[in-house]
């Protein structure tokens, strides 16, 4: 229910994220009065934007008809075909997937005589990749190695060939986008006068495109909302950018901070291990994460002599449990980091006669 401007919610983890997003938007339409059209709200999933929809139209028992709701590539690809008159290619582009990128990589490093053991095609991409997520082209990419030439190179040659094909990549979809309203003035005003209102999600994990963006469509009625957490991104491999939170509390002054700071999903035990990790970190804004859930059981932490003694101590913990009665199979989840790992886990499982059952992987045995 905050007011109107710029509102940042830092929301800690297991607080409510996507919760607090769908309700200021159930808010601004039933409580305020905001048309639906009038508001965009951008998720980082298309799972999550159908679920905020789904969730808003069961609370409010009526449709969001004329939102723009969804993912900020989906956003920015409806826009390019809409403003296509202004781009240098078709309405009807087609959208590559990452092999069609990485074939189109390879062959323009063919097509140059660039040794491709030197010259990785995948690096090579991930490097025109992140040049995108920051706004440059490949008039605008700094050289100073062999290697920068290389990419520059490439990257002209691979947009060259996306236009002969009418097509785009996925980090076009948010380079184009946020170039067409920095530089036609006229575009950037029609959508800013008709997004009322600005939501987004996950604020952490946007790139600087996509921050580019959110401010030229805030611009006008200037009521921006986002939600997010620097503690929580994790897709810098994808140009994702933490510093856009700082960013955004310096290029809106006077913009209003909520933290949100109660969990409800851990122990208190689980919280301050947590936060004596995360503390560590600097340029983030310190959060005291509570919960009503209790103190807990401590954190055990084991060092093993070596992979099969591991997967027998998860396996011997388990039983113990199990056969005093404190819990039943089902209570128990084991994680581990590589899918190397679970065979030694699954192995360790069988000898010890546990049922169990692999999420997202597939099973050796």
């Amino acid at each position: 229910t905050a007011g109107d401007g710029q509102v940042l919610v830092l929301a800690g983890p297991g607080s409510g994220k996507t919760r607090v997003l769908t309700r200021r938007l159930a808010y601004l339409v039933e409580r305020r009065g905001v048309p639906a059209y009038d508001i965009i709200a951008v998720t980082f999933t298309n799972k999550a934007a159908r679920e905020m929809e789904n969730r808003v139209v069961n609370m409010l028992q009526q449709s969001l008809e004329g939102i723009w709701l969804g993912t900020f590539h989906a956003m920015c690809a409806r826009m390019l075909r809409r403003e296509s008159n202004y781009l240098p290619f078709k309405s009807n582009f087609v959208i590559f997937d990452a092999d069609d990128q990485l074939s189109l990589v390879k062959r323009a490093i063919r097509e140059m005589n660039i040794d491709d053991k030197t010259h990785r095609p995948a690096g090579i991409h991930a490097a025109i990749s992140s040049a995108k997520n920051d706004l440059l082209t490949p008039d605008d990419m700094p050289v100073s190695t062999y290697r920068d030439e290389v990419v520059k190179r490439v990257y002209t040659r691979y947009q060259q060939m996306l236009a002969a094909s009418n097509a785009v990549d996925f980090d076009d979809l948010l380079m184009l986008a946020a170039r067409l309203l920095q530089e036609n003035p006229g575009v950037a005003e029609r959508y800013a006068r008709r997004f009322q209102h600005v939501l987004v999600d996950e604020f952490q994990d946007t790139n600087l495109a996509q921050y580019e963006l959110l401010k030229q469509l805030s611009s006008f009625h200037k009521n921006i909302f986002v939600v997010g957490d620097e503690d929580q991104s994790i897709y810098r491999w994808r140009g994702a950018d933490y510093r856009n939170v700082q960013r955004f509390e310096s290029d809106f002054k006077g913009c209003e901070v909520i933290l949100l700071e109660q969990n409800y999903r851990s122990t208190q035990n689980v919280l301050d291990a947590a936060r004596q990790v995360i503390d560590r970190n600097r340029n983030r804004t310190p959060k005291r994460l509570f919960t009503d859930r209790g103190t807990g059981n401590k954190l055990v932490q084991y060092t093993a002599v070596d992979d099969i003694a591991e997967a027998a101590y998860v396996v011997d913990t388990i039983t113990q449990y199990l056969s005093s009665g404190r819990a039943m199979a089902n209570d128990f989840a084991v994680m581990y980091r590589t899918n190397a790992q679970s065979r030694l886990i699954e192995e360790a499982m069988i000898h010890g006669r546990l049922p169990y059952r692999l999420v997202g992987a597939l099973r050796f045995y």
